[in-house]
């Protein structure tokens, strides 16, 4: 299908149009590697069906995208277990797999398997194993701190609230609803 430009009437095809959306998101979605926007693209390259091959440019954004994703966060997951991993690993990781120089790779498993090597498990939480560690240790802390600061009242404190409350005993307290 053929559309005209408002501005210019001239006529251009819908696929046009929509290969170069595509490669400007492509474009975006790359700077936000900085630096290592080349790695990256070499990295796509992995994806081609044979070794050098083509890969419409739909494809490298899906890929991009994805990326981006591990890229943010540093979180990936592979046979039901979750890692993170900090950039410097995930850039090493890209490098080797460019190196190995692979190709038809269906997903992304063969770099986070790479990347597993130099990953921390994490919890669902979202704590690596010395996060949770560490954490535990505090929760152990504030109970003895917590267990340390019992209160023993002394005779006259004994006397004191019973007369708030209006009892002679204590066991006069039980099952009595109090307004407080």
């Amino acid at each position: 299908m053929k559309l005209t430009c408002p501005y210019c009437n001239m006529k251009f095809l819908v696929d046009d149009a929509a290969r170069t959306e595509t490669l400007h998101n492509l474009t975006q979605a790359l700077q936000g590697f900085g630096a290592h926007r080349d790695l990256v693209w070499e990295y796509t390259g992995a994806f081609a069906t044979q070794r050098f091959g083509p890969i419409a440019p739909a494809k490298r954004l899906r890929i991009v995208t994805e990326l981006t994703k591990l890229w943010d966060t540093g979180i990936f997951q592979i046979d039901k277990k979750q890692y993170r991993i900090a950039r410097d690993g995930i850039i090493k990781g890209l490098r080797k797999v460019c190196d190995l120089e692979k190709y038809n790779l269906p997903n992304h498993n063969y770099l986070k398997k790479v990347l597993r090597d130099d990953a921390e498990r994490i919890s669902a939480e979202g704590l690596t194993a010395g996060e949770e560690k560490r954490r535990e240790e505090g929760k152990k802390v504030r109970r003895s701190e917590d267990h340390g600061k019992e209160e023993v009242l002394s005779p006259e404190g004994l006397k004191q609230f019973r007369e708030k409350m209006g009892v002679n005993k204590l066991s006069e307290l039980i099952g009595k609803k109090h307004d407080g």
